[in-house]
C-alpha cells in the first residue's frame, strides 16, 4: 500500500499565508502604538469625541487670540475647541530674563474662551508660580491692590487691575491656576496641571465660574 504523494506547491497559499502574517503583524504594531506612544493622543480624541470638542494639531502660524500676540508666534502642539471655548498646549519662549530653574522653551496649558465685553490686557498671577502665562505679556504688576500671598495683580491699566483685583475672582481662583482678560477673551493658565481629561473638566467648571461673575470692564463703568 502506497503512501498518498504531498500536495504541491501553491503560491496562491504562500501569499495567503505571508498576507495573514503581515496584517497581525499590523495590527500588533498598531495597538502597540496605540497604548505607548501614542496613548494621550488617544485619550484625548476620546474625550473630544464624548463632549463634542473638534480635536486637533493647528500649524504655528494658526494661534488663536490672544496667543496670536505674541512674538515669537507660539507653536500650538495640541488644540481642542467647542463654540467660543478652547483648550490649548503649546509652547513658547520662557519669560525673559528666566529664572535658572526654568527651560528656555515651556509648554503652556491654556483654556481660552469668548467674552462679550472688551477688556485691557488684565489678570491675576499666582504669587508662588516660576513663571506664567501672563508673563509672556508685556504687563504691569500692582502688588499694592489687595493682598499678595495667593495672586499679584497685573495689566496694562491700574483701573482694569483694581476691578478684577477686588472681585470675586480672586477668591474662585485655585492658587497655581492664572487668570488674564485680554480683549474679549478670558485665559486659564494652568500649565503646573496635567493636559487631560480631569483638569479640563476643572477647567471648563471654573470658566463657567468666573465668567459668570466677572465685574464689568471699568471702560463701561
Amino acid at each position: 500500500m502506497g503512501y498518498p504523494q504531498p500536495p504541491s506547491f501553491s503560491p496562491l497559499v504562500l501569499l495567503t499565508l505571508l498576507v495573514i502574517v503581515a496584517a497581525s503583524s499590523v495590527t500588533f504594531w498598531l495597538l502597540v502604538r496605540r497604548a505607548t506612544s501614542h496613548r494621550q493622543w488617544v485619550a484625548l480624541g476620546d474625550w473630544a469625541r464624548d463632549q463634542r470638542f473638534h480635536f486637533r494639531r493647528v500649524a504655528p502660524d494658526a494661534a488663536p487670540a490672544p496667543l496670536s500676540a505674541l512674538q515669537p508666534p507660539p507653536t500650538i502642539r495640541l488644540s481642542l475647541a467647542k463654540g467660543p471655548t478652547s483648550l490649548l498646549q503649546f509652547e513658547a519662549a520662557s519669560p525673559a530674563p528666566a529664572p535658572v530653574n526654568v527651560p528656555r522653551r515651556i509648554l503652556w496649558n491654556v483654556l481660552t474662551r469668548e467674552l462679550p465685553a472688551e477688556w485691557p490686557a488684565t489678570g491675576l498671577r499666582p504669587a508662588n508660580a516660576t513663571a506664567s502665562v501672563l508673563d509672556l505679556f508685556p504687563l504691569t504688576s500692582f502688588p499694592t491692590l489687595g493682598a499678595t500671598e495667593r495672586f499679584v495683580a497685573y495689566g496694562t491699566d491700574s483701573a482694569a487691575a483694581r476691578v478684577v483685583s477686588k472681585s470675586m475672582l480672586r477668591s474662585l481662583l485655585p492658587p497655581d491656576v492664572g487668570l488674564l482678560l485680554h480683549g474679549r477673551h478670558l485665559v486659564l493658565d494652568f500649565s503646573d496641571r496635567p493636559f487631560d481629561a480631569i483638569e479640563f473638566g476643572r477647567m471648563l467648571a471654573l470658566a463657567d465660574q468666573l465668567a459668570a461673575r466677572l465685574p464689568v470692564p471699568p471702560s463701561r463703568l
